[in-house]
Formats: structure tokens, sequence, C-alpha cells
């Protein structure tokens, strides 16, 4: 036995090591690929829309140690968020914790995104693991999925969809269904049963959409395997899994339903239309065409292209090349499954053309409730609660990387087989391969693994545009500077009333500028009270938003009556820039020569007398 040999069966007693590897190269591959090195780590990747309401949902966090109450927004009454149920706990546990590190929102968010990359990756081996996936293979798809092209287009405004890392874990579970495995055993406290409560509990805690979309082909998937094998008992443990996943969305939703019984509820937040259902769908063209902002100028043309031109964008979902091509492999694949009624003819284990007949199962299903016009769409006529179902297209990821990992090895023991048939001719070189069939599988796939991963980079990760990430610092700094400056010249819990005034949450652009931009001066702020923020469809909250609407002389006397000791104005959402409201503003209060702007002339402060 060769070195080499030697070095790869002692690396294959090492069941930690696909994992370690798949978390470091993931880390390696957004580190450089977003640049991190020269990243300022207190300002956000993203920091605007979305992302501005998770930074103030951290940054209360932070103060507070809980995020569903802040007394400094929606001033003076204060910011309840729940109003706005919220199930997705788990993110806001893990963001408690790591506020012992940093008291910067901006850096918070940033190390959670950066985290939900390994963490990723080691879900995805162990479910590539699971369904036959070989270790070199699986470490190197791991990576894939993990730098998936769903991660950077949620980013950090919608964060706690791009922690997807319970996702492999929910489907692993599906797996053991669709194969006839128990979830549990008789035993309560036993490994098995503890770690399909485990798996269960983080999905319902983790996030709403993945919780219903696992449960829905849970149920699909769960009666199509009774109808096979009429084994009820499987069955029961399917719809008992289900039902752990409801029970954890209520328990997390609790604390909300208790806030609605005693205030009643808000009819004005979590209002969906129906027909959201199929404009937040996805089409199967939108999958398999390259991903946004590709670094490949004709790729990048053309889904723009795509995204302009034709209906029902959404949220340009897209898998990447190679998932893509596992996601047609798969399609394929259950056509010609079920058109030769199940009698395949090829010279494959049975084991191997089950798990993908699974993989495609699954796969057809998610897509039929995520495709424009499919499923969702009869769910939307019960007033289902769900509208962005493009979502879905992350299992479908997962799925379709497993199918790619069972094909390429097929391929490696394709070509170790016709290595084999040749080496007799060539005994001289045949001296020094290796002679192990793990060290020669080791040196047709571990090439392939690195060709896999250096091709996700290149694919996956949008490039870093220079110019994008100064304005976001510039901008930044421009807030940051200008509430220091506020600060300095107010007294300390002033109320700043903010105009215009958009309600919170989820309400249409003002001139391109979202309910989620009046954040901004809060989330630099120290000591002021803001009156932005406050969950619409609350008389307190709505009617002090009703004063921007008033003549100038009548809102400042409105105004008076809050003790609000400054007006803070967003020159962006006006299309005059905002001179004509600040010049009012300035005639009526004296306050001329002491209104001052931002460095970016976004925003502009004018005091008034309590």
């Amino acid at each position: 036995m060769n070195r080499l040999d030697a070095l790869a069966l002692r690396l294959a007693t090492w069941r930690w090591l696909p994992y370690a590897l798949a978390a470091l190269l993931s880390l390696v591959a957004v580190w450089f690929g977003l640049d991190l090195w020269n990243l300022d780590w207190k300002v956000p990747l993203y920091y605007s829309g979305d992302a501005l309401a998770v930074g103030s949902h951290f940054k209360t966090i932070i103060e507070y140690g809980w995020f569903t109450h802040q007394p400094d927004l929606g001033a003076p009454y204060g910011q309840f968020y729940n109003d706005y149920p919220q199930a997705d706990n788990l993110h806001f546990i893990v963001a408690s914790v790591l506020r012992v590190f940093t008291h910067d929102f901006g850096a918070l968010m940033n190390i959670y995104f950066v985290l939900g990359f390994p963490l990723a990756a080691i879900t995805a081996v162990w479910f590539l693991r699971l369904v036959g996936v070989s270790r070199t293979l699986s470490v190197a798809l791991g990576v894939v999925f993990s730098i998936a092209p769903y991660h950077f287009i949620k980013g950090e405004g919608h964060l706690f969809l791009a922690a997807y890392f319970v996702v492999p874990l929910a489907l692993g579970v599906l797996y053991l269904v669709a194969t006839g495995q128990p979830l549990w055993s008789r035993r309560i406290l036993s490994r098995r049963n503890l770690a399909t409560v485990g798996i269960l509990v983080l999905l319902g805690t983790a996030s709403s959409y993945y919780s219903v979309f696992v449960a829905l082909v849970l149920a699909v998937v769960g009666l199509a395997k009774l109808w096979q094998t009429h084994a009820w008992r499987r069955f029961w443990g399917a719809a008992a899994a289900g039902g752990v996943i409801a029970l954890t969305m209520v328990i997390n939703l609790l604390p909300d339903l208790v806030y609605r019984l005693a205030n009643g509820a808000n009819e004005a937040v979590l209002v969906r239309s129906p027909p959201e259902a199929e404009l937040y769908s996805f089409k199967i063209a939108s999958l398999l065409l390259p991903v946004p902002g590709h670094r490949f100028g004709p790729f990048a043309t053309l889904r723009q292209l795509y995204d302009t031109y034709y209906p029902l964008p959404s949220e340009a979902p897209a898998l990447g090349l190679i998932g893509a091509a596992g996601f047609v492999a798969l399609i394929v694949f259950a056509v010609y499954f079920l058109l030769s009624a199940g009698k395949t003819r090829w010279r494959a284990p049975k084991q191997y053309v089950r798990t993908l007949a699974i993989l495609a199962g699954m796969t057809l299903v998610a897509f039929l409730f995520g495709t424009v016009g499919g499923l969702s769409t009869l769910l939307s006529f019960v007033d289902f609660p769900i509208r962005s179902w493009n979502r879905i297209a992350i299992l479908i990821a997962m799925l379709a990387l497993a199918a790619v990992g069972l094909i390429l090895d097929r391929f490696v023991r394709w070509v170790l087989r016709r290595a084999r048939s040749r080496r007799a001719d060539v005994s001289a070189e045949a001296s020094a391969m290796p002679t192990s069939s793990a060290a020669r599988r080791w040196v047709v796939a571990v090439p392939l693994a690195v060709l896999l991963m250096l091709l996700a980079v290149w694919d996956q990760i949008p490039p870093i545009d220079p110019a994008v990430r100064a304005a976001t610092v510039a901008s930044y700094d421009s807030d940051d500077a200008f509430v220091q400056e506020v600060e300095s010249a107010v007294a300390p819990e002033c109320l700043i009333y903010q105009l215009p005034y958009i309600p919170f949450p989820e309400s249409p652009p003002v001139n391109g500028v979202t309910d989620s931009d009046e954040l901004r001066p809060f989330l630099h702020s120290d000591d002021l009270r803001w009156s932005a923020g406050g969950i619409k469809g609350r008389a307190p909250i709505d009617d002090v938003g009703a004063y921007a609407s008033l003549a100038v002389p009548a809102m400042l006397m409105a105004l008076h009556g809050i003790d609000a000791c400054g007006i803070v104005v967003d020159r962006a959402a006006y299309t005059d820039h905002g001179d004509d409201i600040v010049a009012q503003l300035e005639r009526a209060t004296g306050t001329g020569a002491s209104a001052f702007s931002s460095t970016d002339g976004r925003f502009t402060f004018i005091g008034i007398t309590p």
C-alpha cells in the first residue's frame, strides 16, 4: 500500500471531516467572493429596503434583548411588533446571543449573514450523505448549495430566508418518509426521536415559509407512501411530524396571539391579496436562466431582458448552472420513469434508481406548488396566508444538487471501470498508481469536486461592484454623522417628528422611498425618539402620522401637543426634493439659520420649541 492509499483510508475513518471541510471551503468561497477582507463590518452589506427593518430588529435586540417592543420608534407610543406576527424566532435568539460580541447592528447583521454559509454547507453534506452521495462530492455540492444564488438574492433584506440551513435537515425527514424508514421509535428519549423532534422544532422556529413548504410536501409524500404500502403506522408517523411543525409554529406565535387577544386584531397588517400567489410564484424559465447580474456579460444581459420584458418576474429566482442541470435531469428522469411505468432498463442498482425517483417526485411536488398557476393558486382561493411561493426554489435547489451528486458518482465509477480495464496494458505505470479503490476514486473525484466548486463560485456569487459598496458606506456614514449632529443639537430623549409619514410596514413607496427608509435615522441614534416605525393600524400611531397631512401651522400646533422638539425631512420622498416643505417649516418656526442637512443632502433637521 502506497502513501496515497494509506491517506485515503485514514481520511475515510474521520466522519467529521466532510462537514468541517465543507464549512471551511464555503467560508473561504464567500470571503473571497464578497471581498470580505475589505469590508467595513459595522456597515451592513445591504443598507436599503427590508434590510433596514432587519437592522432595526437587531438594534432593538442589542438594546433590549428582544425585538417585539422598541419605545424609541413610533413615538410617543412606541413600536409593538406583536401586531406583525412572526414565528421565525430562531434568528432573534441567535442575534440575542451574538450581541455579546458586538453592539453594532450592522456588524451583527453581517456576522449572521456570513455564518449562514458554513451552516448551510454542513447541513447540505448531511442530506447528501443520507441519500447516498459520496463524501468527496458531498463536500463540493455542500459548498455549492451554501452559495446558491438564492442566498445572495435574499441577502440581508430577507436575512432570515437567507439562513436556509434548516432546509436540508427538513428534506432529510421527507426522504426518510419517502423511503419508508421510521421517524420515531418506541423509546421516548431515543436518539431517533430526539433527532426528529430537534429537526422539526428547528424548522418550525426558523421559518414559517420553509415550515409550510415542508409540511405540504410531507403531506403529499406521506399520502403517496400510504397508497403504495398501506403502512398506516408509517403514515401516522409522518402526520405526527407535521403536527410537531404546526405546534412549534403556534408556540412561537403564542406571544403575538396573547397580544392580539388583549388588544384586539390589527387588520391593517399582513394584508395579502390572493392574486399575489401567482405574482410571487416562479416559472421554469426563471429557474433555468442565469442568475441576475451574472459576471458573464451575455448571461447578465439575457437575464435582464427576461426580467424586464416578460411578465411576472417574481423575486428573480434562479438555480445556477449546476442546480439547473440537476433540475433538468430530475424532470427528464421523472418523465422517463413514468412513461416506462417504473421499468427502466438502466444497468444501475435498484437503490440508485429508487433514490433518483424519490428526488424527482419531491422536486415535481415542490415545482407544482411553486410554479405560476400551480397548486399555490388553488390554495389562494381559500385565503392561504403564504404568497411568495417562489421561495420553495431553495428546496428544489437542494434536491437538484443531490441528483447531480448521484449522477456524477456514477460517472466516477464508470471512469474507474475503464481505468481498470486499461491498467493491465500499462503495467509499468500501474505500479505507481494507487491500488485501493478508495484512493483511485479519490484521484478522479477530487478534481471533479474542485471543478464544481470553481464553477459555482464563478456562476453563483455575484461580482462585487466597488462603486456600489462605496455608495453604501457613504450613505451609512452620512446618516450617522447627521444623527450625531441632531443629538448634539437637542436634549436627550427628544421626540423627532419625521416627514413624510409612510405607514409601517408594507406600504407602497413614496417617490421611491420605502417605509423602511424611515428607520435610517433611528439606526444611528442613541438617545432620541422617532415618530416613524410604529405599526400601522393602531389609532395612536395613525393619529400621530396624520399630523403630516396638516398645514404647517396646524402640524406644528399638533407637534407641540406631543412635546416634539424637532422635525427631520426625508427630501428624497418629495418630487421637489423637499424644498417647499422645508421652506414652509423654516418660515413657521423661524429657525432657518439653525436648520442643517446631512452630508449627502437627503435629510434636513429643523428644530422646534417643545
